[in-house]
């Protein structure tokens, strides 16, 4: 089951969380809809490729990335920022589902969570499966992450 690497890394936190099970889903928005939350309440993780490694970007469902915010986030310059392949996601997140990398778990990223999650009570995300989810506190998402919280989507 790939949420054991999620939930074994909350639980070796400390954090409380909800294992949400639901039919398979491709995309968050469809994950929202199938657990009859809005959008905004599923934080979405995207892996953006750095020229030293990779970022987990998480932003609400609903929204769009800015690569040009997270450029600058990350210093600025020239340097190329992009979203991982496919084929990188399978190389080096094995673990997970495709597509379903969560924001902790395996092997060990720095994360960016958009204000827009941080600052809801709670927030839902892929739990490694495209057929489990986690309901987590905003709060303990971030403090477990070792997030820095920036604004990197869309206006």
């Amino acid at each position: 089951m790939a949420a054991s690497d999620l939930t074994s890394a909350l639980d070796e936190a400390g954090v409380s969380y909800e294992l949400l099970p639901h039919p398979h889903t491709e995309t968050a928005l469809a994950e929202a809809e199938s657990l009859g939350v809005s959008p905004d309440d599923v934080a979405k993780t995207l892996i953006v490729k750095l020229p030293e490694g990779y970022l987990r970007a998480m932003l609400p469902a609903s929204a769009r990335i800015d690569l040009h915010k997270v450029r600058e986030f990350q210093g600025g310059g020239r340097h190329k920022v992009h979203l991982a392949t496919e084929d990188d996601l399978r190389r080096d997140y094995p673990e997970f589902e495709l597509g379903a990398v969560p924001p902790v778990g395996g092997r060990s990223d720095p994360v960016v969570v958009d204000p827009k999650i941080a600052a809801r009570a709670s927030v839902v995300i892929e739990a490694g499966a495209h057929d489990e989810s986690v309901r987590i506190a905003a709060v303990d998402l971030v403090t477990v992450t070792g997030a820095t919280v920036a604004d990197i989507s869309e206006d």
